[in-house]
């Protein structure tokens, strides 16, 4: 309409550039224009004048339209007047419309049916839990992109129907395409709820299959009229069962409490009919996964520069650790999530692997200083997206991002969680963006252990140079520290006082940085042995972030030095609960069994945790020693040698297998080991603990008491266990370990 064209062109000039009209239909005009803002095509969409819809009306609609976050429902951008016509504006969808496809094919493939089906019903069924009833599913509002389906004009239909109810049945001027309108909505009723969508659904699901709808006529009352006359036509192909009927008869009655509760169900029940049933919709009960679940998958590097991931997975994990403070929540940990990167996997199959319900994922794209993050939050059980998002903003805003996508998480999932999102769950502990940066540089190369350790500290560092105020990045260069002097990398001496001075830094920082007691309990425990403080910072940990794994993994490490298994075993399966894939936690569990005189058990779990990863070198130090505490010399050694092949730098394991051969009677292989440990010593830090070990299994307890002593002065990690080891046993009556024990205020297991 050359007229309206020419109006809104002059009205919207500085906004929009009106280009051509690209669609007309009973309610609305479509023009692709371009928006000079944010340089883009859109598709702008004029009500027709004729239609006499109230402004008010029409700014409500809309806003509860633009509301929807779904990838198959077309957001919408603006709305507005524009020379006394309503308009709105939607993303330009390039592809063609499921209208076009089947004028253009016919019948469409039930596979292909079966996809778009689902698609259309998961945007449904996201609507109609926010109270928003379509009521205008047609093939004309459903649009074919990048090979999914989207649906278009939330809200439209229903302006519309408020001013223009009495002109249906009178005059037949209906609101909605006659041949897939309810039956209801002919008779203008003026309830009109979700299973009104379900009868036009199935009626394009019918069209998709058939090439034609199953009901036809020039008005709604000749189509309603054909409806009542007699049954539904059968769908007459090869490759659709006659069992598609049952299917159609029930999402068509007349009657509507006849009909499918949900879009979802309608969807199932047609795969179904199919055979390859797709579990679009599961109750609760189907499943054991705790409905206050959730999996957060490492974000999508999509920056030009691969070297980007490194922030990539920081976004991840801070959103990671923002809603692990919520204790309602359960979310499995960073590990376990990210097991999954890039391995293609269905939702539902990484949901039942980490026993969740819900599922974020999402991508990173930085280009300079600007940032677009996407993100998708899946329900498991139906594989359809909750809620979606996509945010372009300047880096500055990197962590209100973070904030918005953690809140709309807990938003979406209000009605099974208490906690509601007044305040923000992501709190900013630096302003300096650089410092941020590489803060998250650090992370990255924390979370790869060995010499990442070392690359780690130099990051943790340079962030606290440019902001000393900056509590998180303390922390973590105080576990980058204690984790040095843990894997023997650094002497304890130099290690743990560096340790702990930024972990105390950290807490004097911010309080409430839950990260920054659990690094300082962990030095409390493996260092101080004050064993008072350490349990009070780990109590504190866990009160402000109940779902932290490393803080029950540490935990439990500390309830086996105090003799307390039972407790170790429980904080040891909370830990797993929260990172059921994480390898290390697996064999903390197998330590757990070990110290707690269940060799049996430890050997199983180390056993499973190799069945996950072979190579995953330290279990075969718990391996051995369980082994070793049945007697079973042979194993010990075979499992020790795997680790020294796998680890050959560490000289702990060589101790270990030197201590397995000397009580296996192969004294001569034991010194041999030892000399190797000592020439290793010139160039190297090697724990007297190691020497202790050795001497203790030869027999020659007073050199290993002169080795333990030495241990102690060197506080070495080890000792923290030696009122439980079953490998001290044999010298546990000694009156010089009880004297040891005593010094480290440890009580003799």
């Amino acid at each position: 309409m050359p007229e309206i064209h020419d109006r809104l062109k002059e009205a919207l000039a500085g906004q929009y550039d009106i280009d051509r009209e690209i669609g007309a239909g009973g309610m609305a005009i479509v023009y692709l224009a371009h928006d000079l803002k944010h340089e883009r095509q859109v598709a702008l969409k004029v009500l027709r004048p004729d239609l006499d819809v109230s402004a008010d009306r029409f700014v409500r609609e809309i806003k509860l339209a633009a509301s929807l976050r779904h990838p198959h429902i077309l957001p919408v951008h603006d709305s507005g007047t524009a020379a006394g016509l309503l308009y709105y504006v939607m993303p330009y969808a390039g592809g063609e419309s499921l209208r076009e496809r089947i004028d253009r094919v016919g019948g469409l493939a039930v596979s292909e049916t079966l996809q778009i089906v689902r698609e259309v019903a998961g945007a449904l069924h996201h609507a109609h839990q926010r109270g928003v009833v379509h009521r205008d599913v047609k093939p004309g509002n459903i649009l074919l992109e990048d090979g999914h389906a989207v649906v278009t004009d939330f809200g439209i239909a229903v302006m519309v129907d408020a001013s223009g109810r009495e002109r249906i049945t009178g005059t037949g001027v209906a609101v909605g395409t006659p041949v897939y309108m309810s039956p209801e909505q002919i008779d203008g009723e003026a309830v009109i709820d979700a299973r009104s969508d379900i009868y036009s659904l199935a009626c394009v699901a019918y069209e998709m299959l058939t090439g034609a709808p199953p009901f036809a006529g020039p008005t709604p009352l000749a189509v309603l009229s054909r409806r009542l006359k007699g049954p539904i036509p059968p769908v007459a192909r090869d490759d659709v069962p006659d069992t598609v009927g049952d299917v159609f008869s029930r999402a068509l009655s007349l009657e509507v409490s006849q009909r499918y509760e949900t879009t979802v169900e309608f969807a199932t029940a047609l795969a179904d009919v199919f055979g390859g049933r797709i579990p679009l919709h599961q109750t609760a009960s189907r499943t054991t996964a705790p409905i206050r679940s959730i999996a957060v998958l490492p974000f999508s590097n999509m920056s030009p520069d691969p070297d980007n991931e490194y922030f990539t997975d920081g976004i991840t994990e801070d959103v990671i650790n923002a809603l692990s403070g919520i204790e309602e929540l359960r979310v499995a940990s960073r590990t376990s999530a990210f097991a999954f990167r890039e391995k293609d996997l269905d939702v539902r199959e990484i949901g039942t692997r980490l026993n969740v319900a819900n599922v974020l994922e999402g991508s990173v794209r930085r280009h300079g200083n600007r940032l677009r993050v996407t993100a998708q939050l899946i329900d498991v059980s139906t594989g359809y997206h909750l809620w979606s998002e996509q945010y372009d903003r300047e880096m500055s805003d990197v962590f209100t991002i973070q904030d918005e996508i953690s809140c709309a998480i807990v938003e979406t999932l209000k009605g099974t969680l208490a906690t509601r999102t007044s305040q923000g769950l992501v709190r900013v502990r630096t302003e300096d963006i650089e410092a941020y940066n590489l803060y998250l540089k650090g992370r990255y190369f924390w979370n790869r252990r060995g010499d990442g350790l070392f690359r780690a500290r130099e990051y943790f560092t340079a962030a606290i140079e440019r902001d000393d105020s900056y509590a998180p990045a303390h922390s973590a260069l105080a576990d980058s520290y204690s984790l040095l002097g843990w894997y023997r990398a650094l002497a304890p001496g130099e290690a743990f006082p560096t340790a702990k001075a930024e972990a105390m830094r950290a807490v004097a920082l911010d309080g409430r940085l839950a990260d920054g007691h659990t690094s300082l309990a962990f030095v409390h425990m493996m260092h101080d042995w004050d064993w008072a403080r350490a349990e009070s910072e780990f109590r504190r940990a866990m009160e402000l972030n109940p779902g932290h794994a490393t803080t029950h993994h540490w935990y439990a490490e500390y309830l086996m030095a105090m003799g307390r298994q039972d407790e170790a075993i429980e904080h040891s399966q909370r830990a797993l609960e929260l990172d059921p894939l994480g390898l290390i936690i697996h064999v903390l569990l197998g330590m757990a069994y070990y110290l707690a005189r269940r060799p049996e058990e430890s050997i199983a779990e180390c056993l499973k945790t190799l069945e996950m990863d072979p190579q995953f070198t330290p279990t075969f130090i718990w391996l051995g020693q369980a082994y070793l505490q049945l007697g079973r010399h042979e194993e010990a050694i075979a499992a020790f040698e795997k680790e020294v092949a796998l680890s050959p730098e560490r000289p702990t394991t060589s101790a270990y297998l030197a201590a397995a051969h000397a009580l296996a009677g192969d004294a001569d292989r034991a010194r041999e080991l030892l000399d190797q440990l000592r020439d290793r010593a010139t160039g190297a830090f090697v724990s007297c603990f190691d020497y202790a070990l050795i001497h203790f299994a030869l027999g020659e307890d007073d050199v290993g008491f002169h080795w333990l002593t030495c241990a102690y002065e060197e506080r070495a990690p080890w000792l923290v266990w030696l009122g439980v080891d079953p490998m001290f046993d044999r010298v546990r009556p000694d009156p010089r370990l009880r004297a040891l024990l005593q010094k480290m205020r440890l009580g003799a297991g």
